[in-house]
């Protein structure tokens, strides 16, 4: 029983393409997802990286969808758009199964030789101990954390290279945040814990709040767009009681 995860994107001459890694392993750490012609069925040219195929082409809108064969557990954790550099440009939106909404991007996006889309997804079951995601953007920087949450305690979110949102962010005002959390009972079923996912001043004080979608494309995963300035120390965190 393998699970995929299929990526839609529109550019800004009106070209459409499709992406699809047919056997995405879980986990937070996730894998490329590659053009596919769905044996012939599209006209283009299949397993090519994204960059690769689109040199010079700027993508406005995408989606992002997750699917487990004979199942409808899988939920997305995340998926974004990468640089040749490895610096995650931009995230894209969606869900599972019955995720449909191709969304503007945060910024417009000018495909180069390297540039690779990615994608991570996880099943939902009734546990405190998921994978949390956050995706924050600003002007200067987009980023995306992720931890697997510990029952009852703070645990700390952070991006692919190890970096606590206040080492990767400092300095920046988020504008745009997302959060992900796939449990079919939430964050804090038993009231216990803190029913979002936060980020903390190094004193410990609320900076914000951020609501926590299923992954899964049935609840829309409406963004935080309140303005946070993010400093070195700053943390963010996930604290599950279910």
């Amino acid at each position: 029983m393998t699970t995929g995860i299929t990526i839609g994107l529109r550019f800004t001459n009106g070209m459409i393409a499709y992406l699809q890694n047919d056997d995405v392993s879980t986990g937070a750490v996730g894998e490329e997802i590659l053009t596919a012609n769905q044996g012939g069925d599209l006209a283009q040219t299949a397993n090519v990286s994204l960059g690769q195929a689109y040199t010079g082409l700027t993508i406005s809108h995408a989606f992002a969808s997750v699917v487990t064969q004979n199942a409808l557990t899988a939920r997305l954790l995340y998926a974004y758009l990468v640089g040749p550099d490895g610096a995650i440009i931009v995230p894209i939106q969606g869900g599972g199964l019955y995720n449909a909404q191709m969304m503007p991007l945060y910024k417009p996006v000018r495909l180069t030789t390297g540039c690779r889309a990615w994608g991570a997804w996880q099943a939902a079951s009734d546990s405190a101990t998921l994978i949390a995601s956050v995706s924050i953007c600003s002007p200067r920087k987009c980023d995306v954390f992720t931890v697997t949450a510990v029952d009852g305690a703070n645990t700390e979110l952070l991006n692919k290279d190890g970096a606590t949102v206040g080492q990767s962010m400092n300095g920046i005002v988020a504008q745009k945040m997302w959060g992900v959390y796939p449990s079919t009972h939430g964050l804090n079923e038993n009231l216990g814990g803190v029913s979002t996912l936060f980020i903390t001043a190094s004193d410990g004080s609320l900076k914000a709040l951020i609501p926590a979608s299923q992954g899964s494309g049935f609840d829309i995963n409406h963004s935080v767009d309140y303005p946070v300035r993010i400093n070195q120390n700053d943390g963010l965190f996930v604290n599950t009681d279910t």
